[in-house]
């Protein structure tokens, strides 16, 4: 192989790994635990990974459309989402946090709009998250509880967020967001960059093995049944099969 094709070679693989793309959509709708212990009564949450190189973008939506008894309106909202990257991977840099197609500002962000930053109130971390996300490495939140290391807001400010206000309520709302509170109505856009690009299959396992969290500890959702959980659906399905 001669030096120009060699470096042509190189070349086509550099853009191979810069053109990589993958996207996958998760649900989070089975019950994880909280400090709420009702039924979930239609609490859910979305979340969109979308792997463009390096540059990853993620549109964490509330699609809830019930809220457990007992929740007031900080524990409506959704707050943070846990993921763990592979191993050797790892976020470098929070680009932006802006409210996502379709959405709006509420209570004191009411004259936010769709595509408008908000990235004041939200920080991402590598460093794990607090109480029953303490086993993901990675932590996007609006509540300032979360890791045991470096915790950086989207707008690079040094203060610290307010959440669960300032989180994520259903559209339409289920419960009335004060007007001095801060909140978006249904989802926000963020975007991060990687320190290497992920495969489309580990894209969907790190999407699929995630967690998210309503209110502050008030519930956590997940993309699968917990085992006690699925051991009831298992049975549930054999009972109907033998009616």
């Amino acid at each position: 192989m001669t030096p120009r094709h060699r470096w042509s070679l190189v070349a086509c693989l550099m853009l191979g790994i810069a053109s990589v793309r993958a996207d996958v959509i998760v649900d989070y709708v089975f019950d994880a635990g909280g400090n709420n212990s009702s039924a979930l009564n239609g609490l859910a949450a979305r979340a969109t990974f979308q792997l463009s190189g390096t540059q990853l973008a993620i549109l964490l939506e509330n699609t809830s459309t019930g809220v457990p008894d007992g929740f007031e309106v900080s524990d409506s909202l959704l707050v943070s989402l846990g993921f763990n990257l592979p191993e050797g991977v790892w976020i470098t840099q929070g680009n932006a946090a802006v409210i996502g197609p379709g959405s709006v500002g509420l209570g004191s962000w009411s004259s936010r709009v769709a595509g408008d930053s908000v990235a004041e109130e939200w920080i991402w971390t590598n460093d794990f998250g607090g109480d029953l996300m303490e086993s993901y490495a990675q932590v996007i939140s609006t509540s300032s509880g979360q890791g045991g290391g470096t915790v950086t807001r989207f707008d690079g400010g040094s203060g610290t967020v307010d959440g669960p206000f300032g989180g994520i309520a259903a559209n339409p709302p289920l419960l009335v967001v004060p007007g001095s509170q801060p909140a978006v109505s249904n989802a926000i856009h963020f975007d991060v960059t990687l320190n290497t690009t992920l495969s489309e299959s580990d894209l969907a396992a790190v999407a699929h093995a995630g967690i998210v969290e309503f209110g502050s500890d008030a519930r956590y959702l997940t993309t699968t049944p917990e085992p006690a959980s699925l051991a009831l659906l298992i049975l549930g399905a054999v009972v109907r099969r033998r009616r």
